[in-house]
């Protein structure tokens, strides 16, 4: 008979224990809530002003070697982007319809056509990752970036979605772990 002080491995853990992630540097799966701050200026579809601020959860590695911070983005938040997810897939369904770029910035969005012309230009570059990122899930590559994207959504939690994006995307800012001196990545 076990021990009443000891935990069984059958019991449920708490709800706010399991929402923790493992620490994206160095995996440790003990991190604790350090803080939080606001990711502002997000565009919008119609001629909104950007939306309200989006609350993000930071992080601490509990890892006496480690110690590092990480956010953990909300859901529809990518890394470096001032569109939603779903803005990303509006932009390629409304060229995939034909649509010119002026006209999807000026009336669709509201936006700069250097705003909307950043972004085109972001979505062109994360496609091949995320192919490689289906092949990799699924084992296949699925047809368009729309298809690419739901189906690496069913497949991963955001929070490995949202890594993979800017471990892909960003190798020299990803950490010690990618450390262009010692993996050999250039900056360009």
């Amino acid at each position: 008979m076990p021990p009443k002080d000891k935990i069984t491995a059958n019991r449920a853990a708490s709800k706010d224990y399991c929402d923790r992630p493992l620490c994206i540097y160095c995996g440790f799966p003990f991190c604790w809530k350090h803080g939080t701050y606001c990711r502002k200026w997000f565009y919008l579809f119609g001629s909104e002003p950007p939306s309200e601020p989006e609350l993000v959860q930071r992080y601490i590695c509990r890892e006496p070697s480690c110690e590092r911070t990480f956010s953990v983005l909300p859901e529809n938040v990518l890394p470096y982007c001032h569109f939603h997810l779903g803005g990303l897939l509006s932009i390629v369904r409304d060229l995939a319809e034909g649509k010119s770029r002026y006209r999807i910035a000026k009336t669709g969005w509201g936006i700069s056509l250097r705003v909307l012309l950043r972004a085109v230009l972001l979505i062109q570059k994360v496609t091949p990752l995320l192919e490689s990122l289906c092949r990799e899930v699924v084992g296949s590559v699925a047809p368009c970036f729309q298809t690419l994207v739901t189906t690496i959504r069913e497949n991963l939690f955001w929070r490995d979605f949202t890594r993979r994006w800017f471990h892909g995307l960003y190798p020299c800012r990803a950490g010690n772990i990618f450390n262009p001196h010692n993996q050999g990545i250039k900056r360009m």
